[in-house]
C-alpha cells in the first residue's frame, strides 16, 4: 500500500519544523527515515499517523487523506510503534499486545480465544512469550520496546511506522527486530517507515531511505541512490563516507575518529 506525501510543512505552535516534505512510500517496501537529532523524523511520523495535522499539504495512505480520517479508521490502516509508552494501568505484556485489536473490534466487545491465540504466537515470534503473564510497567525500555512492536503487528494493518524501535535494544535485538520486521514487510506486502540513528542497520535492512535535515528533505529512494556519499555528507558533515570492511561488507563510518573533526 503506498504512502503519498504531498508539500507537507508542519510543526508545533505554529512554529515550523517540515518544510515542504514530498516523497512517497512504495507498497511493500522497508523504508528508513535517517537524519540528525532535530530534523523532524518523529514529527514527519505524527503527521503520517494523523496524530499532528500538518499547516498544509496533504498525507495520502491507500489514496486517503489521513487528515480527513477517523482514529479508528486510521488504526485499521496504520501501525504505530512509539519510542516508547507508558501505562499508568497494571496490564500484562499479553493485554498489551490484545489492545492491537481495538480498532477491529465493536463497542463494548472483547478479544476473543482466536486473538488470545495470535497474540501468543507474535509473542513467542518475538521472543517475549515468556514475560506475557508479567506487568508491562515492570519491564525493561527494550522489553517494552518488542511488546509495543508485537501490539503493531497483531493490529495487522497494511503500513507500519517504526519511531527509533532499536534505542533501547541492546546488539542483538537491535538486528533481531530488523531482521524480523523486514521479513514481516516482505511476507504481507505491506509498507513500513522507520526511524533510525545507525544508518548501518539501514544498509542492512532496508529497501530504501528518505534523509532530512532541519525539517528539509536531501534524498529519497533506493538506498545507494538516498545514501549516498554526497547525501550524507550534506547530512551528517563531510566528515562521515561509506566504506568496504575486509570481509566486503558496506559500512559507513565517520572519518579521522578522535581527530579534531565530528560529526555536527
Amino acid at each position: 500500500m503506498t504512502v503519498q506525501i504531498n508539500n507537507i510543512s508542519a510543526g508545533y505552535t505554529k512554529v515550523p519544523i517540515l518544510k515542504d516534505i514530498s516523497a512517497a512510500l512504495p507498497g511493500g517496501q522497508f523504508c528508513a527515515l535517517v537524519g540528525p537529532n532535530g530534523s523532524g523524523k518523529t514529527t514527519l511520523m505524527r503527521c503520517i499517523n494523523a496524530i499532528l495535522t500538518p499547516f498544509s499539504g496533504r498525507i495520502l495512505v491507500a489514496n486517503q487523506d489521513v487528515a480527513r480520517l477517523s482514529r479508528s479508521q486510521t488504526a485499521r490502516l496504520i501501525g504505530f510503534v512509539p519510542q516508547i509508552t507508558h501505562s499508568v494501568f497494571a496490564f500484562t505484556v499479553l493485554e498489551m499486545v490484545l489492545m492491537g485489536s481495538a480498532a477491529r473490534l465493536n463497542a463494548w466487545s472483547a478479544p476473543s480465544r482466536q486473538d488470545r491465540s495470535k497474540a501468543q504466537a507474535i509473542c513467542e515470534e518475538i521472543g517475549i512469550r515468556h514475560l506475557a503473564a508479567q506487568p508491562f510497567q515492570q519491564l525493561s525500555g527494550g522489553q517494552k520496546q518488542l511488546v509495543l512492536l508485537a501490539r503493531a503487528l497483531f493490529q495487522e494493518t497494511p503500513v507500519l511506522l517504526l519511531d527509533e524501535p532499536t534505542s533501547h535494544l541492546d546488539f542483538c535485538n537491535q538486528h533481531k527486530m530488523m531482521a524480523l520486521v523486514r521479513d514481516i514487510i516482505k511476507r504481507k506486502n505491506a509498507t513500513a517507515l522507520i526511524t533510525l540513528h545507525d544508518p548501518n542497520l539501514v544498509l542492512n535492512y532496508c529497501d530504501a531511505a528518505l534523509l532530512m535535515k532541519e525539517g528539509r528533505l536531501i534524498s529519497a529512494g533506493p538506498i545507494e541512490q538516498a545514501l549516498s556519499d554526497t547525501s550524507l555528507q550534506q547530512a551528517f558533515g563531510d566528515n562521515i563516507q561509506t566504506d568496504t570492511t575486509s570481509r566486503g561488507l558496506q559500512v559507513i563510518v565517520p572519518k579521522n575518529i578522535g581527530r579534531e573533526k565530528q560529526c555536527s
